[in-house]
């Protein structure tokens, strides 16, 4: 049997931030490496808190700048991971703006957006992959951006890790419908996202394509079993609710608190906040939880590479969101076997949790349902570890790098051929 072709396969980001779309891209990267492939790893700014989960193999490209990380880019020469540098001439992005905002004229297209889309397009000049896959509103628009101007000449998918309806601003919601139907094909990260990207964009919900984002359960068991510096997670201490996510309102941390207060008024419990926070939103949640009388039982364990090993000591892990795409974190913590409660918001929660099958769902912004559904959970009344762990395997790197692959080959099977 011949041995299926390998793939050169750009995968652009914005940068490496702390969040969920940023993990994801890293997790398909090592399991399209897995696969054989060959990956590159774009960045539009070279920043970002990741650095353990770039995976060996896999190319870094980023523009020169003189902000980029030198951090990360130590880090990944240290590792022996390969930096390739791209040179952005400014009077080729100054001439590409021009021409986007004689062809865009609505959409309000900045500077920004143009040197953005030359970075993506140096990029193919210069890498030449077979295709890209874009993930997040920056990084889409910098490739379609691109492609509408004949700067970009490869295939184009996206990625949608967001809900386009609710987490999208109006410009960003007129940018998609202009430039996202002209893409080679759409994903979304689950069947509720599919839905509202439809939506928003106008088009049949058959030319979106369903993909989970990918977890990496092994990876996940494996650095879960290391120790968690915060005494609140040794043995013998109260349970802690922990909560991983982002300064952003539709988080809804304020319902999460109060459902926690009503918590304590009956037990001993604590809630641990990790992610990256700024100063003043930190500020913000302490005081009220301050109001809400638990403020001695509120942390915040800040952002962490590894939040596994908090998760597996964690009681329960809780997400009070009001819309999501499809949220990590439930699958993370069933991957290490930690009971979660989440309201059901569109769109995600139901369908990781099978309609509550292996974790509670409250209604949106509904405190007392939430400290209810906390309150059963700390009495035992969960799935066993094992069912969780088991569920969360359906989310695996290998099953998402599949479907990406199956997805990548038909896409380069449509495309014309090269110059035509």
């Amino acid at each position: 049997m011949t041995p299926p072709e390998r793939l050169h396969v750009g995968l652009a980001l914005s940068g490496l931030g702390g969040g969920g779309a940023e993990r994801a891209t890293l997790s398909l990267a090592a399991a399209l490496l897995e696969r054989g492939h060959r990956v590159d790893l774009l960045l539009l700014r070279c920043k970002g808190a990741y650095r353990s989960a770039i995976p060996d193999g896999l190319r870094l490209c980023y523009p020169r700048r003189p902000d980029s990380d030198r951090d990360l880019l130590r880090h990944c020469r240290a590792r022996g991971i390969e930096t390739r540098p791209l040179s952005v001439n400014p009077l080729a992005a100054a001439r590409l703006w021009l021409a986007l905002r004689r062809a865009y004229p609505a959409l309000g297209v900045r500077p920004g957006n143009a040197l953005d889309a030359s970075v993506v397009a140096r990029y193919v000049r210069e890498a030449r992959p077979q295709l890209l896959l874009s993930a997040l509103p920056r990084a889409d628009a910098a490739l379609l951006y691109g492609r509408a101007a004949g700067a970009v000449a490869v295939p184009a998918v996206v990625a949608v890790h967001l809900n386009a309806r609710l987490a999208y601003s109006p410009l960003q919601r007129a940018r998609a419908r202009a430039l996202y139907p002209n893409a080679d094909a759409l994903v979304a990260v689950s069947r509720g996202a599919a839905d509202e990207l439809a939506r928003a964009l106008e088009i049949d919900v058959a030319r979106v394509r369903v993909i989970p984002n990918p977890v990496p359960v092994a990876e996940i068991e494996r650095l879960s079993r290391a120790e968690a510096p915060h005494d609140w997670f040794r043995e013998g201490e109260p349970p802690v609710v922990l909560t991983v996510t982002r300064e952003s309102p539709p988080k809804d941390p304020g319902t999460l608190i109060e459902a926690f207060a009503r918590v304590r008024r009956k037990r001993p419990a604590r809630l641990a906040f990790m992610g990256a926070f700024p100063k003043p939103y930190r500020a913000e949640l302490r005081a009220l939880a301050a109001r809400a009388g638990v403020a001695e039982d509120v942390a915040f364990l800040g952002f962490d590479e590894n939040p596994w090993r908090h998760m597996r000591r964690a009681a329960v892990v809780a997400l009070s969101s009001r819309h999501e795409g499809l949220p990590l974190t439930l699958v993370e913590a069933l991957a290490c076997g930690t009971p979660v409660v989440s309201t059901d918001s569109p769109h995600g929660p139901r369908e990781i949790l099978g309609d509550g099958r292996w974790g509670a769902l409250v209604p949106v912004g509904d405190a007392p349902a939430l400290a209810r559904a906390l309150e059963e959970t700390l009495d035992g009344r969960r799935p066993p570890a094992e069912a969780l762990v088991r569920r969360a395997a359906d989310f695996s790197p290998e099953r998402a790098a599949a479907a990406y692959e199956a997805l990548f080959r038909a896409v380069l099977a449509d495309a014309p051929p090269a110059g035509a």
